[in-house]
């Protein structure tokens, strides 16, 4: 019996444009925020600039506005059609297909998966990970693809394979032994030797 090939795909600016939307949508102010305009204003801000929240805390005003417009984001992504073809390409060849995200999947799986069915992204797991290189590590996953420049420098430190849709941010790299690539065809024979 042949053993089961496993991946593990990230979502946001791997599967989809989430950082479009998060720098192209405007977001109108609705006082149900409880927050006043300047400070939806500064938050936008924040949020647009990657800021990460001051606070130590697990909950803060800041981390709770900070889910509700990222939410409305995962909703407004739009999925790479490479990238659909890519996940299907991996259904018809038997692989088990992990999707393995940051996102807070406690709040937004059921969005998250409806999502994934409305762009005709199949999948095994849907899981939420703090680190995915441990993660993939722990599950025995050889390859992961993703955007996050932490994965793409440290991925062999793990002996993970990670491949990652080329961007701008990735420019100023350092060395390191992860694949980039233009669009997802390039993956398909990396993962098949």
């Amino acid at each position: 019996m042949a053993q089961v090939k496993t991946i593990a795909v990230d979502l946001d600016d791997t599967l989809n444009d989430f950082s479009v939307k998060l720098q192209e949508t405007c977001f109108a102010y609705d006082p149900s925020y409880a927050i006043s305009k300047e400070t939806f204003d500064s938050y936008i801000e924040r949020l647009r600039g990657d800021a990460p929240d001051p606070s130590e805390l697990l909950s803060t005003e800041y981390s709770y506005f900070s889910y509700k417009i990222h939410h409305l984001c995962y909703d407004l992504a739009v999925a790479r059609p490479d990238g659909v073809k890519f996940m299907q390409w991996l259904r018809a060849n038997q692989w088990r297909i992990v999707i393995c995200t940051h996102r807070d999947l406690r709040r937004a799986y059921g969005s998250t998966k409806k999502w994934l069915e409305a762009n005709g992204i199949p999948f095994d797991h849907l899981f939420m990970a703090a680190n995915k290189l441990e993660f993939c590590w722990m599950w025995g996953i050889e390859y992961l693809v993703d955007d996050h420049s932490f994965y793409i420098c440290n991925g062999s430190s793990y002996g993970v394979k990670v491949f990652y849709p080329t961007m701008f941010k990735h420019e100023k790299l350092p060395p390191n032994h992860a694949t980039g690539f233009q669009t997802f065809d390039e993956v398909i024979p990396w993962i098949q030797s």
